[in-house]
């Protein structure tokens, strides 16, 4: 049995794709590189959007239609499995606890009257590396917050933590494996708690462990970041300064709709104490403009907090309806095509924003680190900097070496770096 994984959506499905993978070797089946050499598809879906839906849909469609068993599990999975089996467009369909029945279905030794383990961890699987020298591992799933925008507590469930003995048992695992950064992931990582043991600690325990230099995490929500939390990771040497804080909005009447639980006075006092702890902070964000009611006076407070707060990188949405979420039964819904005109101008507003911080680098030395060949050949590497913000190093280089480099200019959206002359005498 050949097996091909296809992912859509988040650090958390690209992270449960490596459990996947685990569990397919595990159980004898080869995982393929290409569709044509394979006899199964396994997708791992998103439901946040529609777009992601839409893709997973016609995607799986078209190798149904090519003949291959087709396994949608995730998100879509969960959510709405009954129409993918009833159109014709899934064989079978898996929530985001049940991977573990993947092998036994592609191999015929399982069926779907099997009742799925309630709020899975995987916590007794072995993670797989990102790169040769980088990996993700999720320390937590679910979600308790029901934003009223999205769809992910119904899909993943309640929060539930990974007990600290399990983490670091697969941490020192990926040390073993030669990885030396590692991205401890939730769907509201600052959240985590088992027993007294909290993010702040996990992290502080974690950074102990010999053999790892760079460590972060993925996704925050900005109500549980607080001013303590803040200065005991400024005293972490391997916390990568990369914070990804989710403002969705700055209207005041938009973020109470959405139920976020916080005001923008507060999300931008806690960017003001993480720049204070990390003045070379990367801070990147999540922006959802068209949301209902959302008026042109609402859409003007997101353009001017983008210029004012500074990000140096956001993930821009158009608000697309969830069917089960709050907000889908909201009045007030805009046109789409004026929810495509208020992110079109949002994503202008934030790529000058990006562009101007990224000119105020070239310049500047600064340590980088080694993680793949650049898909542009001819010599360039992938690397990054301390605050996890990338570049491309116009030189040959081992993936995990650390080397000083002069940021040179800017080639699309990326940053170029020479290393000095004295690091390659």
């Amino acid at each position: 049995m050949k097996c091909y994984v296809k992912v859509y959506g988040c650090q958390m499905n690209a992270a449960d794709s490596h459990l996947v993978s685990r569990l397919l070797a595990d159980a004898g089946i080869r995982e393929v590189s290409e569709t044509g050499k394979a006899d199964a598809v396994v997708l791992l879906t998103c439901s946040v959007r529609q777009h992601a839906e839409d893709r997973a849909w016609g995607f799986a469609r078209t190798m149904r239609g090519r003949g291959k068993k087709v396994i949608v599990a995730g998100c879509m999975g969960k959510l709405r499995g009954q129409e993918l089996v009833a159109e014709g467009v899934a064989d079978l369909v898996l929530g985001p606890d049940e991977y573990r029945k993947i092998p036994g279905l592609l191999l015929g030794h399982d069926n779907l009257n099997t009742a799925p383990e309630s709020f899975e961890t995987y916590s007794d699987l072995l993670p797989a590396p990102n790169s040769s020298v980088s990996a993700s591992l999720s320390v937590m799933r679910g979600c308790n917050n029901f934003c009223t925008y999205c769809v992910v507590p119904y899909a993943r469930g309640p929060e539930r933590s990974i007990p600290y003995h399990d983490l670091e048992k697969q941490i020192r695992y990926l040390i073993s494996q030669g990885i030396r950064e590692i991205f401890l992931l939730g769907q509201n990582v600052l959240a985590y708690r088992h027993g007294d043991m909290k993010l702040i600690d996990l992290l502080e325990r974690a950074a102990r462990l010999e053999g790892l230099d760079r460590l972060g995490f993925l996704t925050s929500h900005p109500r549980d970041l607080s001013y303590e939390m803040i200065q005991r990771m400024a005293r972490i040497p391997q916390l990568l300064h990369f914070f990804h804080l989710p403002l969705q909005s700055a209207s005041e009447g938009v973020l109470k709709q959405m139920r976020r639980g916080y005001s923008l006075a507060e999300y931008e006092q806690k960017i003001g104490w993480v720049r204070e702890a990390f003045p070379d902070v990367y801070l990147t964000t999540d922006l959802l403009v068209g949301f209902p009611g959302e008026s042109e006076e609402d859409f003007e407070l997101t353009l001017d907090a983008v210029r004012r707060i500074g990000f140096d990188f956001a993930y821009m949405f158009a608000y697309s309806e969830r069917p089960g979420t709050k907000a889908a039964d909201m009045a007030e819904k805009l046109p789409v095509p004026e929810r495509k005109r208020r992110l079109a101008e949002l994503i202008d507003r934030q790529n000058e924003v990006t562009r101007r911080r990224a000119e105020g680098l070239v310049g500047t030395e600064e340590e980088v680190f080694v993680t793949a060949p650049a898909p542009r050949g001819q010599g360039a590497m992938l690397a990054e900097l301390k605050n996890y913000r990338p570049v491309i190093l116009n030189h040959t280089a081992r993936p995990g070496e650390l080397l000083r480099a002069r940021l040179v200019g800017i080639e699309g959206w990326s940053l170029l770096a020479e290393p000095l002359a004295k690091e390659v005498a």
